[in-house]
């Protein structure tokens, strides 16, 4: 629109060109029309304080070009649908001519893991403090290192957890999806039941209330409309931890499934720990910080130490009889550096232990959802066999017609929970991989 009218602009600049003006706009507001995707109501792009039209040859040209805009098709509803169905699939699915993305569980947590905000802040915090430290002075040098060192950890562990947060975004978002189309599949049985339900009389139905059915059915659109709207939370999500443009997570395709416990094998739990005690980014931070700590770099270290364990750095320089903000300026007291190495041997070996813990309750939480699982698959296994007996029985008059829809029913509620313990399990392992910081492999 804006290339359209500069030329316009140009050309009534001169005098022996200003009767083409209002052909040039003319052309132009009828190409903007015609560009107009149908079914999409057009868009006023006047500012709100725009001066009204002065004269009525000015409000007659305005009309013609107005009624002269492209035919809208008018929508057309399926009745077979209900029309809050209609609006959140509107809402979730908008229409776009442009090609679509598709995303991988290992694209969206790289991209988390590159887009990091909090890691990418620590990581400008160690380029800052660069800047202000003199290159000729050693000791300066010295605490810049062990700075640079330790923040390096941290913000790759930052980028782990984010990265982390946005595989089980993931998850959530292919569990919705599937979540939705298990209500539609629902009432679709459902609807069959109300069918038969309404001739009763002929075909014997068992449960031939058409209110109780009826009711029932809102339950099952009840859950396609927390799926839907919980697909564009979760989109929303993952736009806003990967960086991408809302506009393309919103219409992107998810390729992969939900993980599974036979994808990532054995789940042993001394292997796990030991994988977690040699990855995990916090550790090695404390570790630099402990083989590090030098004369020349003990505040640094004292407050390093501060931001690894909230409040150590300030509480051991006030025990051992400093000033409170004594640990800002240089200190080379040899038995405050025995001190703070004490205290660094500590931390780490109270860090090893929470790793340690938290990776056992990793592995027995992979273990319990799995073997939750598998209780439903049992009973989805034992649905499925009724309703082929139901079915059988059904063909010698020995079932009522209808019980076969019953058993459907059950069957899809046994998949809402197959699902639900699904995205359990791949939570889970998510997790597992997060405490044993191998969360990218």
């Amino acid at each position: 629109m804006i290339s359209a009218v500069k030329p316009a602009i140009q050309a009534a600049r001169s005098p022996a060109h200003r009767w083409i003006l209002p052909l040039i706009l003319g052309v132009a507001m009828m190409a903007v029309l015609s560009a107009q995707t149908p079914g999409i109501p057009n868009v006023d792009w006047s500012p709100a304080d725009s001066p009204e039209i002065a004269s009525p040859s000015d409000a007659n040209s305005t009309a013609e070009m107005t009624l002269t805009s492209t035919e809208q098709p008018s929508l057309e509803l399926d009745p077979s649908q209900p029309a809050e169905s209609l609006l959140v699939e509107t809402l979730v699915e908008p229409n776009s001519t442009g090609s679509v993305a598709s995303y991988t569980r290992q694209q969206v947590m790289q991209w988390a893991y590159d887009y990091s905000p909090e890691a990418n802040m620590i990581d400008q915090e160690s380029r800052a403090v660069a800047c202000g430290v003199d290159c000729d002075d050693d000791d300066a040098v010295c605490q810049l290192r062990l700075i640079r060192s330790v923040l390096a950890e941290i913000a790759l562990g930052r980028r782990s957890d984010d990265a982390a947060s946005a595989g089980k975004a993931y998850d959530r978002l292919v569990a919705a999806q599937l979540g939705k189309q298990i209500a539609q599949q629902g009432i679709v049985v459902q609807n069959r039941l109300i069918d038969l339900a309404n001739e009763a009389d002929r075909l014997g139905v068992p449960d031939g209330n058409v209110l109780q059915l009826q009711q029932a059915k809102l339950v099952w659109q009840d859950m396609e409309v927390q799926q839907s709207f919980a697909t564009q939370k979760l989109r929303q999500e993952l736009a806003r931890r990967t960086g991408r443009p809302e506009s393309e997570v919103a219409l992107a395709v998810t390729i992969d499934e939900l993980q599974s416990a036979e994808s990532v094998g054995s789940v042993d739990a001394s292997i796990s720990v030991g994988t977690a005690l040699a990855n995990r980014n916090d550790l090695k931070a404390v570790k630099k910080l402990c083989a590090g700590m030098r004369t020349c770099n003990l505040s640094s270290a004292r407050q390093l130490i501060g931001a690894l364990s909230p409040g150590a750095g300030l509480a051991i320089a006030s025990a051992t009889g400093k000033k409170l903000f004594s640990c800002l300026s240089p200190d080379s007291n040899t038995s405050d550096l025995n001190c703070r190495r004490q205290q660094c041997s500590l931390l780490r070996e109270s860090l090893s232990e929470v790793i340690r813990n938290e990776t056992l309750q990793a592995v027995l939480d992979v273990r319990l959802s799995n073997a939750r699982l598998g209780l439903i698959d049992r009973q989805l296994q034992w649905a499925e066999e009724r309703l082929a007996e139901t079915q059988a029985a059904i063909e010698l008059d020995q079932q009522p017609v209808g019980s076969d829809e019953l058993i459907r029913l059950e069957i899809e509620k046994l998949r809402g929970d197959q699902l639900a313990r699904r995205l359990d399990v791949s939570l889970a392992i998510t997790e597992w991989k997060r405490v044993q910081g191998i969360v990218l492999r």
